[in-house]
């Protein structure tokens, strides 16, 4: 069987409209050419999927009998989950198109309009679009509000399995939302989520977009992430990521419109010999827009967290507001964080800038705390948490702390208590 047979027997048995099939052969045909992304690529030099091509995967095909649906009460909102790459259950229910699921609204406008369109023609996002069994539909017509977070839960608990979730958000003329997907693994056994989600922000509008990984122990997460924002748009995100042996997100933002916003924070944990990639890209093509970036990296044992953030400016880009704000912190000799925040600029008239710091816990705060009396353990706990808590503003706009935050906590006192200070 060579490399290839794998992915020709999955696409094989995947039932789609007439209208995709076609698309679907051609980005496998481009996959296959280009193979694997690799280490001599410039945007993949510090992160290897060489682990992935030694293994012999499969696509999944019914949902694993060992799934059960998680507490949709645990949501506070509307809830689409997806277990194994098919739609599994539902909470609250967005019945009028403006939540749904790929297939369901697959012959809808915004779909033609947009499924594949705003991704860019890398090889992981040409295998996601041949591949992709279902996945979830956010349209949100002018002028609508919808103030209940929309939670899309991407499940896996199949072994060996490779999975290709799939988002398309659309919001047109002045419409709000809130976006959450959560990537959640139920098995300890190695598995393969290959992320896509496309998000269109016509003129006016506003999204906010959370993107939360706890993937199994084993598994790996590889996602992209393309926005396009018209004029007056705005798009804030926020990147959680937490589990899974080797996580990559990268964000593509296009701020195609005048006077569009862009705010993207981040915190990654990246433990025991966890590697945790973050590789953003905003391409500022209109004059007056503003992006601000905030990351957090935390990273022990072996566990290697990167930064990549990369913001272009072009010529016909000029009163430009740009910034970027990138810290790491260090919890154990081996520990390593590579950040790389960067400005390229074609215009005149702007405003950019950018800082990186990489260091310790500081001793004199562990001390101060101690003399008041507070353990070791909690002082370190106290202090990685206000680290964290300098990207997460976007949950008291969303009103999300009290759902994200145990997660959060959980995970960090789970790896990081018991590590000694550098």
């Amino acid at each position: 069987m060579t490399a290839n047979t794998p992915f020709i027997e999955a696409l094989r048995r995947i039932e789609v409209p007439g209208w995709l099939a076609s698309e679907r052969g051609a980005a496998l045909d481009r996959f296959l050419a280009t193979g694997m992304p690799s280490a001599r690529l410039e945007d993949w030099k510090h992160t290897s999927l060489a682990a992935l091509e030694r293994r012999v995967w499969h696509s999944s095909t019914s949902v694993a009998g060992e799934a059960v649906c998680p507490d949709i009460a645990s949501y506070p909102g509307h809830a689409l989950v997806f277990q194994n790459g098919q739609l599994h259950c539902h909470g609250i229910y967005l019945a009028n198109q403006i939540a749904g699921t790929l297939l369901d609204l697959a012959n809808t406008q915004a779909v033609h309009q947009y499924l594949g369109q705003v991704a860019d023609d890398t090889a992981l996002a040409n295998l996601n679009l041949a591949l992709w069994q279902d996945g979830a539909h956010v349209y949100v017509p002018a002028g609508d509000h919808i103030t209940l977070p929309i939670f899309t839960l991407f499940g896996a608990a199949e072994a060996e399995a490779m999975l290709y979730p799939r988002t398309l958000a659309v919001l047109e003329h002045g419409a709000e939302a809130i976006l959450v997907e959560h990537f959640l693994g139920q098995t300890g056994q190695p598995y393969w989520q290959n992320a896509v989600t496309e998000i269109v922000l016509e003129d006016g509008a506003h999204l906010t977009h959370l993107k939360v990984i706890e993937e199994g122990a084993a598994a790996t997460h590889t996602s992209l992430t393309a926005v396009r924002l018209g004029r007056d748009s705005e798009y804030r995100a926020l990147h959680i990521g937490l589990d899974g042996a080797l996580a990559r997100h990268e964000i593509r933002v296009h701020m195609a419109g005048p006077g569009a916003t862009t705010r993207i924070d981040a915190f990654d944990l990246a433990d025991g010999h966890r590697h945790a990639d973050l590789h953003l890209r905003i391409n500022h093509r209109a004059p007056s827009g503003t992006s601000r970036v905030t990351y957090r990296g935390l990273a022990k044992g072996r566990g290697r967290a990167v930064f990549d953030g990369h913001v272009v400016v072009d010529r016909a880009a000029p009163k430009i507001d740009a910034r970027q704000s990138c810290r790491g912190l260090l919890l154990s000799p081996q520990a390593e964080i590579d950040a790389m925040p960067r400005l390229e600029i074609y215009a005149d008239d702007v405003k950019c800038g950018h800082g990186a710091s990489i260091g310790n816990l500081d001793r004199e705060a562990l001390f101060y705390l101690q003399s008041r009396g507070i353990d070791l353990a909690l002082a370190r706990q106290l202090l990685m948490q206000g680290f964290a808590n300098e990207a997460l503003g976007l949950l008291d706009h969303t009103h999300l702390r009290n759902w994200l935050m145990p997660r959060l906590i959980a995970a960090m006192a789970r790896r990081t208590l018991m590590e000694p200070t550098p």
